[in-house]
């Protein structure tokens, strides 16, 4: 086990869990940006870090740990006080317009549904691709004619997936676990889950001297096969997690989503037109296959996709655009 304390880890990558203006600097001492952290916490709340149509047997156990630049200086620090920070922070982020709009898009991206192997993400996607190359090349009569009728058929697909949603299909019991129709379904049992193992851990547990790469491991061998969570927990120290279980069992008395919504920083102010390119970028560049003919395909969820290449080179304009406004 390795000997660096990660004790915000536990915070971010467990919950994947008060006024913005206090708070708001944590994020920025972690060396970690807003859209990133809050990525993050979302990811770890629902358990998933991919996108797009959730595939047959998905587990929602996912757990990762971030890696914030300045984190040895924070713990160098005044560790419980920055713990109360960043559980703020988190509750501030879970009662924020931005996490609903987060979770509705999740929510409908990972219906395990797909029209001419595209998702409903990658659909979207196109259509937003398809609108600019007829906007961007008006007097390509031709060309705007091809990108019309492949605008059609993509919103097709989208009203087909929308539509087959509504009805009984294969993994709608998977979706419908892992999204719930009210997100707090799934913020407190993770709140709970996190009260009930951290009352298992023993922070008095002993390490072995470090090894010739400066490991440790637990000298209880059980200890080694334990969870990542609950190793997280151990290296967070039990004066953390006391601050941790404290602001969660008050949590948990109160609203977990309450109708006032909190104001969450941002990182920048995008334009709605950036974050389209951004999103066709991002989703054209993950999906592989074949996506032409065959325009009235009923919604199926085994092919596989690839998006329409815009005409000279808009696409790639647009990707290298939505790199600069997505790179960490």
């Amino acid at each position: 086990m390795k000997t660096r304390h990660y004790f915000l880890f536990i915070i971010f990558g467990l919950f994947s869990i008060s006024a913005y203006h206090y708070v708001a600097d944590i994020i920025s001492r972690l060396g970690m940006e807003h859209k990133n952290a809050q990525r993050n916490i979302f990811a770890n709340f629902i358990g998933r870090f991919d996108n797009g149509p959730l595939d047959p047997g998905f587990s929602s156990e996912s757990f990762q740990l971030p890696r914030p630049k300045l984190l040895s200086a924070i713990v160098s620090g005044d560790q419980p006080s920055a713990a109360k920070e960043l559980c703020s922070y988190i509750k501030d982020y879970v009662n924020s317009e931005e996490f609903i709009r987060d979770y509705n898009a999740a929510k409908e991206d990972a219906i395990p549904i797909r029209y001419n192997g595209n998702g409903i993400s990658t659909l979207k996607a196109n259509i937003a691709v398809y609108e600019l190359n007829i906007k961007n090349y008006p007097k390509d009569l031709k060309y705007v004619a091809e990108q019309k009728q492949l605008l059609e058929r993509d919103k097709k697909g989208v009203d087909s997936i929308l539509e087959v949603s509504k009805k009984p299909f294969e993994n709608r019991d998977i979706w419908e676990k892992t999204y719930p129709d009210n997100p707090e379904v799934i913020i407190k049992k993770r709140l709970e889950e996190y009260l009930a193992l951290s009352a298992k851990v023993d922070f008095n547990a002993q390490l072995t001297e470090p090894d010739k790469y400066n490991i440790r491991m637990f000298v209880n061998p059980a200890y080694e096969k334990k969870s990542a969570q609950w190793k997280a927990i151990y290296r967070a120290g039990k004066e953390v997690n006391d601050v941790v279980t404290t602001f969660i069992k008050d949590w948990l008395k109160g609203d977990i989503i309450s109708e006032t919504k909190t104001k969450i920083p941002v990182d920048m102010v995008v334009k709605d037109s950036e974050i389209s390119s951004s999103k066709v970028a991002e989703t054209a560049s993950e999906d592989k296959g074949a996506q032409t003919e065959n325009t009235d395909q009923e919604p199926t969820q085994d092919a596989v996709v690839q998006p329409e290449k815009a005409k000279k080179s808009l696409l790639g304009k647009l990707k290298d655009k939505a790199k600069a406004i997505i790179k960490d």
